[in-house]
């Protein structure tokens, strides 16, 4: 159960640990092209060079097929070797068939010692209860045949059913069976003001943290286009993970490059599910989310009753219900030597630390 204290430790822990920060996790899927494009798949040097850069700005990456454009192998080394942790997915449908190939390619990736316990978990479908693609009956009988097929590997890592939020809240019987609950969560597509979105998404949130019952529950999927207004997804990205990381909430941003092919494969033009990336197609950051490298976002107020907006001096507004409070918003680094002594700030980092720890020890 999350403690009252986190919206005060969100400010110690910026404190603390200043440009340090890094997202949990980002979503990723190596395709560059529609179904139908011969040449759909990234290269091995390409998906390496993606790892790369998803190393910049976060700690780990997840993926949704292990059969489709083998990303099971080609994300899972080069993962590996850019320091990431990785989440891994199985797509599965209606047809046993599905179910089936991905089976037959994480027996492949543990014959060949790709995949072993330092994997951080799998999930069995994504989004496959939402979309109806399967009942959940079948979900579960998936999820337990996936744990079955580690158990005689002896491979202990968490296996999960990954839906939207509202979607396992309405099929209990999932939450129950598996290890740990993941859940997609976008306030975006609630047509929730950005200003509003982390509340929301705390009220919802914590709707499943009781539906659980004591399970740990991680979001597999959250995000806001940058494709429209683009303070809006760095908006969101600055709030969301000034949250989680108050609330040590293990998340997945969605995602980390841009997926123009959507545009032809949806052929809708204008598609906004093209500009979800934290990066946009050419492994560029986007320009409003530089913040996650050169460390010019503070997120003072993670308590979701403040946010973020990119400028150059401190903005007063609310969000919901939460007061007016002064944030610290994204700006340029000053040019500047520091106005206090490198020893002094790292004496005051200890304290804080210190303040941290016995926050949370036990009343």
């Amino acid at each position: 159960m999350m403690s009252r204290r986190w919206p005060f430790l969100a400010v110690l822990y910026t404190a603390v640990y200043g440009v340090d920060f890094k997202l949990y996790g980002v979503n990723y899927n190596s395709r560059q092209g529609p179904d139908w494009d011969p040449n759909r798949c990234k290269s091995q040097a390409q998906v390496d060079t993606d790892m790369m850069a998803i190393a910049t700005v976060a700690s780990r990456v997840r993926i949704f097929s292990l059969v489709d454009c083998n990303q099971g192998f080609m994300v899972t080394t080069a993962a590996k070797k850019a320091g990431l942790g990785i989440w891994l997915g199985m797509w599965v449908s209606n047809n046993q068939s599905s179910l089936n190939n991905e089976l037959a390619a994480l027996d492949a990736l543990v014959t060949n010692n790709v995949v072993d316990n330092s994997i951080e978990g799998i999930h069995v479908g994504s989004e496959s209860l939402y979309r109806k693609d399967i009942t959940p009956d079948q979900a579960i009988n998936y999820f337990a045949a996936v744990k079955t097929y580690l158990g005689t590997k002896q491979l202990t890592f968490p296996v999960s059913i990954t839906d939207v939020l509202d979607t396992l809240l309405e099929y209990p019987q999932v939450i129950s069976a598996v290890d740990v609950v993941m859940a997609n969560a976008f306030p975006f597509w609630e047509q929730v003001d950005v200003d509003a979105a982390v509340n929301s998404f705390k009220t919802k949130f914590n709707t499943l943290v009781g539906a659980a019952h004591g399970k740990e529950v991680l979001i597999g999927e959250t995000g806001w286009p940058s494709a429209g207004v683009n303070t809006n997804a760095s908006t969101y990205v600055a709030n969301f993970a000034a949250f989680a990381a108050a609330a040590e909430l293990k998340y997945f941003m969605f995602t980390a490059f841009d997926d123009l092919w959507k545009i032809a494969q949806e052929g809708v033009i204008d598609t906004v599910e093209a500009h979800f990336g934290l990066f946009d197609a050419t492994r560029n950051l986007k320009p409003e989310l530089e913040y996650l490298t050169t460390g010019g976002y503070t997120p003072v107020g993670g308590d979701g009753n403040t946010a973020v907006r990119p400028g150059s001096s401190p903005t007063l507004f609310p969000i919901a219900d939460g007061s007016a409070t002064t944030t610290q918003v994204p700006q340029a680094p000053a040019q500047t030597s520091p106005a206090v002594p490198t020893n002094v700030r790292q004496w005051w980092r200890l304290a804080l630390g210190i303040a941290l720890v016995l926050l949370l020890l036990p009343a």
